[in-house]
């Protein structure tokens, strides 16, 4: 059987756009040897206007004869033969090259505009889901959906971790023009040990250790909170100098006191059962304290006059009554620059010395976890050379971490279209933070209840789809398929 496609075109109150848009179509098409029908289907309720229902709604109405779906802009028209319609084995993104999108993609995920997908692919990932109403986010869900499906997509990674850093109080919680493809993933080797309840490092701060403290420092660690109860705990802490990394509720704490016992934190929130990476850096000379996570920076001011110089003063590696996994522990004798930051993120130990070439920072203390002198002593391979005595029992271990999360995308044609005039439709990222309620309610799904799992795809879409058809009416060049959602 010859495959035959579906052009399906969601539609309201855009009459100028159509009249341009299937002729244009019909003369684009006409010697590409494609068998094909132009399907409008016309939302004709006053809801706010639902893409993806009315073209899970058509591909429902149209007979098993047409084996592929083109969903399709009605204000883009394909002006190269890089647009190409034909039968697509796997889902393919047509639309790449728009002039409203000044020939780029909006955001790497970007999967509107103009889509091939074959029916069963489609249908296997039960369509688009229902629930999108308004403007956007229909094609990120209908991408996760395809991708847990199994359809053949292409896997990059993201290289900015874009999925690890929320903000919870965003209109869009995980910045998606932020995601960085690309082809290599990178892994980082953490020296780490699991220390349970009443296990622990403590000793004595040296005087060259409390000389790196009094000015600029920061301290560099990874942690993996797998404690299900507990929520408040020590990563490690320098007593007597009232300065500190813990956990606390969900959130990573860097803490600091000033000579008038005032305590000033920044925090940011972390992943339990997931490997973090964490930097707790203080600034001297522009008075600032920050935390980074997985690359992910929040800093505040604060006052001068900052470390306490007690004589005695100790260095704790977690606490007694808590467990937690700790690792690749550096302490340097300076602010780092997010670069540092990022380069610690990527490579860690294995570029230590490089990075101390590239950026001249130096490493005052190293806790790799491999040296333990007679299971009781913690040996720092730094210049301040601190013995920690360890309490309890420890294993040193090392583990491969992937920090480059996996990535799926569409095949992607070099496509180039023209686009009809449409009100605010050059830049998408800005429009997503327009504070319109059904894009903050469209945001709250897809991040918080589909990227979590809590929405089943099977569950909703062409599976649990209702609506009613007021008529179908075949036109001399498409036919109108006019829907109540």
């Amino acid at each position: 059987m010859k495959d035959k496609l579906a052009i399906i075109v969601p539609y309201r109150d855009r009459q100028e756009h159509l009249d341009v848009f299937v002729p244009h179509m019909h003369e684009f098409l006409k010697d590409k040897g494609i068998d094909y029908t132009i399907f409008i289907a016309e939302q004709t309720d006053d809801r706010p206007f639902n893409y993806g229902k009315l073209c899970n709604v058509v591909t429902k109405e149209v007979g098993k004869e047409y084996t592929y779906f083109a969903f399709h802009d009605i204000d883009m028209l394909p002006i190269s033969d890089d647009c190409d319609y034909s039968y697509p084995d796997s889902p393919t993104h047509l639309a790449t090259n728009v002039e409203a999108h000044d020939n780029k993609l909006p955001y790497p995920q970007y999967f509107g505009g103009v889509i091939l997908i074959n029916r069963e692919d489609f249908e296997t990932a039960n369509g688009y889901s229902n629930e999108y109403w308004g403007y956007g986010f229909e094609d990120l869900d209908l991408l996760y959906r395809l991708q847990r499906s199994g359809a053949y997509l292409e896997k990059f990674y993201d290289l900015n971790q874009t999925y690890s850093r929320l903000d919870e109080f965003d209109i869009l919680p995980y910045r998606i023009e932020n995601v960085e493809p690309t082809l290599k993933k990178k892994v980082n080797t953490i020296e780490y040990t699991k220390l349970d309840k009443n296990s622990y490092f403590k000793g004595r701060i040296n005087n060259i250790m409390r000389g790196v403290i009094q000015n600029s420092f920061s301290i560099s660690l990874w942690f993996n909170d797998t404690e299900v109860e507990f929520s408040k705990k020590i990563l490690m802490v320098l007593e007597g100098m009232d300065t500190g990394l813990f956990l606390d509720n969900g959130y990573v704490i860097s803490q600091i006191w000033d000579n008038n016992k005032k305590p000033y934190d920044v925090s940011i929130k972390y992943n339990k059962n997931k490997w973090n990476h964490v930097v707790f850096s203080y600034n001297s000379h522009e008075n600032t304290l920050s935390i980074s996570l997985n690359n992910n920076t929040n800093v505040i001011k604060i006052p001068t006059d900052f470390i306490l110089h007690q004589e005695y003063a100790y260095m704790n590696i977690s606490d007694d009554v808590s467990e937690v996994l700790i690792g690749s522990i550096i302490i340097f004798d300076s602010h780092l620059s997010s670069d540092v930051v990022s380069d610690l993120y990527f490579d860690g130990f294995k570029k230590i010395d490089l990075i101390k070439n590239k950026y001249g920072v130096a490493t005052s203390n190293i806790f790799n976890f491999k040296s333990l002198y007679k299971n009781s002593l913690l040996l720092d391979g730094g210049y301040c050379i601190n013995h920690l005595k360890l309490f309890g029992n420890t294993t040193p271990n090392n583990i491969e971490e992937d920090i480059t999360p996996e990535l799926y995308l569409p095949i992607r044609l070099d496509g180039e279209y023209k686009s009809l005039v449409h009100e605010h439709d050059a830049d998408i990222i800005k429009k997503y933070y327009m504070h319109d309620p059904d894009i903050e309610e469209n945001s709250d799904i897809f991040f918080y209840d589909v990227l979590t799992n809590k929405l089943d795809y099977k569950s909703i879409g062409l599976s649990t789809l209702t609506y009613t058809i007021l008529d179908i009416q075949n036109r001399k060049d498409y036919e109108l398929i006019r829907i109540v959602t």
